[in-house]
């Protein structure tokens, strides 16, 4: 039987760990956010959707508010969470068209269907930014915590670059 998303023991469905819980616990307090945790991992996946759903976004947004999230790894922390975040809705663009691009729309980010499957979200499209958030420092297990992964989407989030 394979290990994605099942138990190795039951057959069952895999849980969050109660390292994986109190770490959502954790980046709850320190955010102000409530973040919540899929009761299971994404089908086919070993990935829980860890996610907030009344986020501020930038004011530059056509959406002031939404959900902000990432999916984390049943084996948190040995692995880090996904080196991406996603928003809803979808359809977020810029007010004004970046100067680079001349674009309303979101840089680096695009539609992605059956992402957050299983949680609390429902089966709905999220716009997913994919930033290699962990590529100027890699994840150590022993230094790193859902707060530094949820900072360094918002960072990349606010990001000139993205608009």
């Amino acid at each position: 039987m394979s290990g994605f998303g099942r138990s190795r023991t039951t057959g069952g469905p895999v849980q969050p760990s109660e390292e994986l819980l109190k770490a959502v616990e954790t980046l709850s307090e320190k955010s102000g956010f409530p973040f919540q945790i899929s009761p299971e991992p994404v089908p086919g996946t070993s990935l829980f959707v860890v996610h907030t759903p009344d986020h501020g976004f930038r004011p530059e947004y056509t959406v002031t508010r939404g959900v902000l999230g990432f999916r984390a790894p049943f084996n948190f922390p040995d692995a880090a969470p996904e080196d991406s975040f996603f928003v809803i809705p979808v359809d977020i663009k810029l007010l004004s068209p970046d100067p680079v691009r001349n674009s309303i729309d979101v840089n680096r980010a695009s539609r992605t269907e059956n992402f957050v499957t299983g949680s609390a979200l429902g089966n709905v499209a999220v716009l997913l930014f994919s930033w290699h958030l962990w590529d100027r420092v890699p994840w150590n297990r022993r230094a790193h915590t859902l707060v530094d992964h949820y900072s360094h989407c918002i960072r990349r989030f606010e990001h000139a670059e993205n608009g």
